[in-house]
């Protein structure tokens, strides 16, 4: 087997199929986004409530109002990741409806949905429990172990009232700067993932009507 040092030699280079080389330096590429400065989303979940028509209809009529907990940054305001974060979701985030963001609950009105999102949790928090309304500074803390201090755990959870529809989980990283562009990024993606055009839990979703 040749060595990772080894040069390749010029029959060697000149056998090796350029399909082949587009390939792997395509996946090469594809790696570096997914896990790279801008952060990760690492998976999704979903109930049969989440209608994305009914959603949009209701977003069409009133900014969605956006709830963040904790920093994934030292020495950051919770108005800051509150503005950053919507502004992230307003630039980069689920593009099938009005990208519709608030962070002030009087823009919002008294519309059922609202998306909250949670910095830096511990690893044995119950995602569940984000849309209750328990959910505070609190009940994050009271879940914290010694060994959650530098935890980079984020989660955006869909609400209706108590009720989660769908939720998201990543990391934005463990230096990302709040407000800079890989964090706004990280949560417009984070966005699409909670957000999706078309629920997978429903086989027939989208199939009779027009979810575009």
């Amino acid at each position: 087997m040749r060595s990772a040092h080894e040069p390749i030699s010029d029959s060697t280079a000149r056998r090796r199929p350029l399909g082949g080389t587009l390939a792997v330096a395509l996946l090469v590429a594809l790696a570096g986004c997914a896990g790279g400065r801008s952060g990760v989303v690492y998976n999704s979940t979903f109930t049969a409530g989440y209608d994305p028509f009914s959603v949009n209809a209701a977003l069409s009529r009133a900014p969605l109002l956006v709830e963040t907990y904790g920093s994934p940054a030292p020495g950051v305001t919770a108005e800051s990741v509150n503005q950053a974060t919507v502004q992230g979701l307003r630039r980069h985030g689920p593009a099938w409806f009005p990208r519709n963001f608030t962070g002030n609950p009087t823009d919002a009105g008294n519309g059922p949905y609202r998306l909250r999102i949670a910095y830096s949790l511990p690893k044995s928090f119950n995602r569940q429990l984000v849309c209750s309304s328990t959910m505070g500074a609190g009940s994050v803390e009271a879940a914290r172990g010694q060994g959650d201090q530098a935890s980079t755990r984020t989660l955006a959870s869909f609400c209706r009232g108590e009720t989660t529809l769908g939720s998201a989980e990543g990391s934005p990283g463990s230096a990302v700067a709040v407000g800079g562009e890989d964090f706004s990024r990280f949560v417009g993606r984070l966005g699409r993932e909670v957000m999706p055009r078309r629920n997978p839990e429903l086989d027939d979703d989208c199939l009779f009507r027009n979810c575009d």
